[in-house]
């Protein structure tokens, strides 16, 4: 069996036990043809990146609990993991055979996206005139609305 680098506290599921650390995440919470990226990991990732930028998280050591708790619960809201019948969202946090893996492999997998994410924004801002996250976009009056 391959070790897991980031610590997991559970053992892999028997048939999974050589896969890294990410595809058994992705496994463990739904998603399906886990050692690839597929077209609902790639729409789940993007959403939760999306999330990231529109709350200014440049990465997950650099937030706030507060703003961590909610980039954890809109995870949830997201479909694979949010449909209802076929998703794990009700599985967060409850303390199940099933439940514990599953909240520390979503845990691990946003982490995971918020540390490509901020490798990427720091690519992005390295470029000339990119704008960084602590500074404000502009209003511009287009003329076509009063003020």
């Amino acid at each position: 069996m391959a070790p897991s680098k980031a610590g997991f506290t559970y053992k892999k599921t028997p048939d999974h036990e050589n896969n890294r650390d990410v595809s058994w995440c992705k496994y463990v919470c739904g998603f399906l043809n886990p050692g690839i990226t597929n077209q609902d990991y790639s729409s789940w990732r993007n959403g939760m990146k999306r999330k990231m930028e529109q709350d200014r998280i440049p990465s997950w050591r650099q937030s706030t609990d507060t703003q961590w708790a909610a980039i954890q619960a809109h995870s949830l809201t997201l479909v694979p993991i949010a449909t209802p019948g076929a998703g794990s969202a009700a599985l967060w946090q409850t303390d199940t055979v099933q439940g514990r893996p599953f909240t520390e492999c979503s845990v691990f997998l946003l982490k995971d996206i918020a540390k490509k994410h901020r490798k990427t924004l720091e690519r992005v801002m390295r470029v000339p005139g990119a704008l960084f996250l602590d500074t404000p976009i502009p209003a511009e009056n287009d003329g076509k609305l009063s003020q």
